[in-house]
C-alpha cells in the first residue's frame, strides 16, 4: 500500500484548527488558491510543503496521508 496526500484530511484539520485557507497559506508561504487546490485534490503539495502544512496545523504528517492500493505493473 502506498501513502498519498489526502486533501480532505487537510481541509478537516484546518477547520478543526479554526483557521482559514488564507491564514494557512500565509504560514506555509503558499497562496490561498494553492491550499484550496491541495484540499480538493487538484494538486498535490511537495513533501516539504506537506510537512509544513502538518506543522502549521500541529498534526503529524501521517494525519494528512491516506493509503491507496498500488497498481501492479505488467
Amino acid at each position: 500500500m502506498a501513502r498519498v496526500f489526502d486533501g480532505a484530511a487537510l481541509r478537516d484539520q484546518r477547520r478543526l484548527a479554526g483557521i482559514t485557507a488564507a491564514q494557512l497559506a500565509a504560514v506555509v508561504g503558499r497562496t490561498e488558491d494553492a491550499v484550496w487546490s491541495y484540499e480538493t485534490g487538484r494538486a498535490t503539495p511537495p513533501i516539504d510543503i506537506a510537512a509544513a502544512l502538518a506543522d502549521a496545523l500541529d498534526v503529524h504528517l501521517d494525519q494528512l496521508l491516506t493509503h491507496t492500493a498500488e497498481l501492479a505493473v505488467a
